[in-house]
């Protein structure tokens, strides 16, 4: 995620050698600077996202000036620069960050992009909240179903996931300016507090689960295949292999596990098939991919069907 560079900076400072050097490093800005407090408020519009105030000012002009562009500018951020003892007056007053003088190019550059960064999460965090409230009025007016098919709904919810990890990223970068931002958005596995449950990592991040959107389609087809695959076939199969005369089982996997582990073999392996295909299931209900959720149950439930008869044929046939 790039630094964005457009930000205003506003300096004040009544040292115009020093104020010259310090726009001069920070060149890629729209810099500007005030001398005094006057020039300063004039200075300070809605494009003004970063002041650097010098704590070397008067005292008491110091403090009226922060206070003055706090009132008109909440938002914006400030930074103190300050090559003397600052007092405990100031220190209580409502800056972003006390830079002492004299300051390097480098340490100067850092602590504007800082400032930056801390407005782009504030302004980051409004929107997220917003969003989110957004989504909860869609889920108080609509069901699951109708969630499902909301177009404007699935891009909320992925507009939401994407601020959360612009969020995280700025956060990151502000408390470790080194850090690997793409080992970060890469790991990161976001939870949707405004759901409750883990949402898939990457492009599946914020997508509503099929399963939570279309359950009653996912319990009564997997009800079916455990129905028809789970009980039916295994019933009938141990029904025909032990109570009808001369009737083998016909798949060699099956007979080994009857033959060497009994009835417990048997089940382990209907078991594993079974859950094999709802992690399936599952994993294609998070990424909203209606085949990989449909097809384990249906196929599950469609063998289940032709096993279960195939073994009535022999024990009525026997």
């Amino acid at each position: 995620m790039s630094r964005a560079t457009d930000a205003t900076v506003l300096m004040i400072d009544d040292d115009r050698e020093r104020t010259g050097e310090y726009a001069a490093w920070l060149d890629e800005y729209d810099v500007r600077t005030a001398g005094d407090d006057e020039a300063a408020l004039d200075a300070l519009d809605g494009d003004v996202d970063v002041v650097l105030l010098d704590g070397d000012l008067p005292e008491a002009s110091s403090a009226e000036l922060l206070g003055e562009i706090r009132a008109r500018r909440v938002d914006c951020q400030i930074g103190l620069l300050s090559g003397t003892t600052v007092g405990a007056d100031i220190l209580r007053l409502d800056f972003d960050e006390y830079v002492p003088q004299p300051v390097s190019r480098d340490e100067l550059r850092a602590t504007v992009e800082r400032l930056v960064d801390r407005g782009a999460v504030e302004g980051a965090a409004e929107t997220y909240l917003t969003l989110v409230a957004r989504k909860r009025s869609l889920e108080a007016r609509k069901d699951a179903d109708e969630l499902a098919d909301d177009e404007h709904y699935r891009e909320l919810t992925g507009e939401i996931a994407g601020r959360r990890r612009q969020i995280t990223t700025l956060l990151t970068r502000i408390e470790d300016p080194d850090a690997d931002l793409d080992a970060v958005n890469g790991t990161e596995s976001p939870t949707d507090p405004t759901s409750g449950g883990a949402a898939a990592d990457g492009d599946d991040a914020g997508k509503v689960p099929l399963y939570r959107t279309r359950t009653t389609g996912f319990y009564l087809l997997w009800l079916a295949a455990g129905f028809t695959y789970g009980v039916g076939d295994v019933v009938s199969t141990l029904y025909a292999t032990t109570a009808v005369p001369g009737v083998l089982e016909g798949n060699p996997v099956v007979y080994t596990l009857l033959e060497n582990f009994g009835l417990p073999g048997f089940l382990s392996l209907k078991l594993l098939v079974f859950f094999m295909l709802i992690s399936v299931s599952v994993q294609g209900a998070r990424r909203r991919e209606r085949f990989s959720y449909y097809w384990p149950p249906v196929v599950m439930t469609v063998l289940g069907l032709l096993l279960t008869g195939w073994n009535v044929r022999l024990i009525v046939g026997g």
